[in-house]
């Protein structure tokens, strides 16, 4: 999942720095077109392959640490807080009821 959303992230960007700079060259001049835009692409590249390093070092980040399990256990003890609040509040209910 996440080296699909690196992937289209690298190419949008792609597309959009060659896009912009296929109109910026055809306003140009004569000659210059052709390496302008090569520039463009080849800065594209460069632009997308570290946005793809990016990812791939948050991601490993990201495992390092066990976030996922971290969260996990957070919301479980969130759950079960509640389900203690809820188990209190019952009893509490009943005894006013009982009385």
């Amino acid at each position: 999942m996440r080296e699909r959303l690196t992937t289209v992230g690298a190419w949008t960007l792609t597309v959009f720095l060659l896009s912009v700079g296929i109109v910026y060259g055809s306003e140009s001049q004569g000659g210059n077109d052709a390496s302008f835009t090569q520039k463009v692409g080849e800065t594209a590249k460069k632009i997308g392959k570290k946005i793809e390093e990016g990812f791939k070092k948050t991601a490993k980040k990201i495992e390092d640490k066990h976030v996922p399990e971290k969260v996990e256990r957070k919301l479980k003890k969130a759950v079960d807080k509640t389900a203690q609040g809820f188990e209190k509040a019952e009893r509490k209910i009943k005894e006013k009821l009982a009385d």
